[in-house]
């Protein structure tokens, strides 16, 4: 059964491959305000996205053993039968994200422009209504992708107090855990391990951000965060190797946080990667940073796409530099990420500081980064994110 426009497989092909598949997994996958595009260029333009949008996910599913439908017009799925293994789904999710982000089709000599939604399900049980809930998670929240779990139903709840009682629970039971990625060397060797943050439900693999920002709305936290900074803690004890927790410069500007941080990390082998905004309050946050430095954290620039930042800085206060995995992606084909890269190369090397290239997942890129002279490297080509005790 084919659809009639995109020439890939139907919705009616969907529910029977569906009652053969033993262990589905499901990526439901929505095009952002699709009539809009339909209002600017016509029936024909919106067929037009449509069928390349299909031959982008059809290239994408053959390449990692799935197959393609559409559901319903701008809908389409992607399925594969495959036993639930968190890494490899991790993986595929952002992969597919990668893929399918910031897309632009060229139509009559304008680009058309696309974004999209993605709900997963990775259950047997109803695996479409379940991708369909999360991926009106996914659009309340504004993510790019949310997976279905009990937490994402209850969140489309009305309910307060459920919400409450869930989020209580979860940070009281232990249910929010730490998977760690290394960052190596040249050698391969781990420099420092980057923590990153997962709900232990099972076979979920929940958006931290969406869950990060639930817990402020509610109020918790203050108490997330507490959690999390003495679980890394307590790992760098047990297993006595350099970890790394990911901030917001919001984090550094709430003095209760600092002081916590400072008490929690003095003495122990830490190191604080700081993601700073274009609109974050840098002076301030210098003031921060030297004085965690000076309780003896090291501290990483996190995501940084502009040489200015790391201008902003003197020598002996950044330890290392993440670059933005946006220009690492970009780095085998567009000569302008190229130039920005080796300069932020060249003046992290002026400053004595380490610098990361991010989010590798090929070797292409990953030869590209060594020719520039990285330091550190970081990407699934090395390491799924895993536990560490």
């Amino acid at each position: 059964m084919i659809d009639a426009l995109t020439k890939i497989s139907s919705f009616g092909a969907f529910e029977a491959k569906l009652l053969t598949c033993k262990s589905p997994k499901l990526f439901l996958v929505d095009i952002k305000q699709f009539q809009r595009i339909n209002l600017e260029h016509g029936d024909e333009g919106g067929n037009f996205v449509l069928c390349a949008f299909s031959m982008t996910l059809q290239s994408f599913a053959k390449a990692n053993d799935m197959e393609v439908f559409r559901i319903q017009d701008d809908k389409f799925a992607l399925l594969m039968d495959t036993p639930f293994e968190l890494s490899k789904m991790e993986r595929i999710i952002f992969a597919l994200s990668d893929t399918i982000e910031r897309l632009s089709y060229a139509y009559h000599n304008r680009d058309i422009h696309i974004e999209v939604h993605i709900g997963i399900s990775f259950d047997h049980f109803e695996p479409l209504l379940k991708a369909q809930k999360a991926l009106l998670v996914a659009k309340a929240e504004n993510q790019p992708f949310v997976t279905y779990s009990e937490f994402a139903n209850i969140l489309m709840s009305e309910n307060e107090e459920a919400i409450e009682s869930m989020m209580k629970s979860a940070i009281e039971s232990g249910q929010i855990v730490l998977h760690f990625q290394s960052i190596v060397d040249h050698n391969e060797q781990p420099f420092y391990y980057e923590a990153l943050l997962r709900l232990a439900y099972h076979q979920t693999l929940q958006s931290p951000k969406l869950f990060l920002k639930i817990a402020k709305e509610r109020h918790f936290y203050d108490t997330l965060f507490e959690s999390i900074a003495n679980k890394v803690a307590e790992f760098s004890v047990q297993t006595g190797l350099r970890l790394a927790l990911n901030l917001t410069a919001e984090d550094l500007l709430d003095a209760h946080h600092v002081d916590y941080l400072k008490n929690c990390f003095s003495g122990k082998n830490i190191i604080l990667e700081v993601y700073c905004e274009k609109d974050s309050p840098i002076e301030t946050l210098k003031k921060v940073i030297l004085e965690l430095k000076q309780a003896g954290i090291m501290i990483a620039l996190d995501n940084v796409k502009t040489l200015e930042l790391i201008e902003a800085f003197k020598e002996g206060i950044i330890d290392v530099i993440k670059v933005h995995g946006d220009l690492i992606r970009n780095l085998a084909l567009d000569e302008t990420a190229q130039r920005t890269c080796q300069k932020m190369v060249e003046l992290a090397k002026q400053k004595k500081i380490r610098i990361v290239a991010t989010q590798l997942n090929s070797k292409t890129i990953l030869e590209a980064a060594r020719n520039l002279d990285f330091d550190l490297f970081q990407g699934y080509m090395f390491e799924q994110p895993h536990t560490l005790v």
